[in-house]
């Protein structure tokens, strides 16, 4: 009966985790992001001046509709700051770009809007963001590999942060969903390890 009622309590957990992990959190971003959250990494541990920086992802989704990257300008007077998604051969698959006046000098998330491109799932991507000499900008980023699944341009051990959004039609990894849930919640833990006398 113990194990009925922790399969419950897991499947509603998983069901309560479904909107918070799936959806765009409508209070950070603008009206125009639409999609899901594809790959993240949100971690900041500072902000760090570039020219020419890059990172990694690796989709789970088959079509890019945004890119949101943690920056800031520096100097308004900055030339424009330009975003590429490239593949793994270094082609450029989208080039996109902002002027210093568009972009906070505050680090915060700022959207780029993608005309939707096809991706493929388990290929490894780069989000480059480059600009011409006389311009300040910053990404922010964090140590330890927050991000496992790609580099940068500062190596193995430093991830910058982005999201990316795909289309809603991107199959969920239930798995996924779950441990994202209980990395967010990690007080759950104990409490199912209890029910489920593991």
């Amino acid at each position: 009966m113990k194990k009925i009622i922790g399969i419950f309590v897991c499947m509603l957990l998983i069901a309560t985790a479904l909107p918070a992990v799936g959806i765009t959190n409508n209070k950070t971003q603008p009206e125009t992001v639409v999609g899901v959250y594809d790959q993240v990494q949100e971690r900041s541990d500072e902000c760090k001046w570039f020219q020419d920086a890059w990172q990694e992802f690796v989709p789970v989704g088959k079509k890019l509709l945004h890119v949101e990257v943690k920056i800031k300008q520096g100097y308004e007077g900055s030339p424009d700051l330009f975003m590429y998604i490239e593949d793994s051969s270094g082609g450029i698959l989208v080039s996109l770009s902002k002027q210093a006046t568009d972009i906070p000098d505050v680090c915060d998330w700022v959207v780029f809007d993608i005309d939707d491109i096809e991706l493929v799932p388990g290929d490894t991507y780069k989000i480059r963001l480059k600009y011409d000499l006389g311009g300040e900008y910053a990404w922010c980023g964090a140590n330890g590999d927050p991000y496992p699944a790609g580099d940068s341009d500062l190596g193995g051990q430093w991830d910058w942060c982005f999201r990316t959004y795909v289309d809603k039609s991107k199959p969920v990894n239930i798995n996924t969903l779950f441990l994202r849930f209980l990395e967010n919640h990690p007080h759950i833990f104990p409490i199912l390890r209890y029910i489920l006398k593991l």
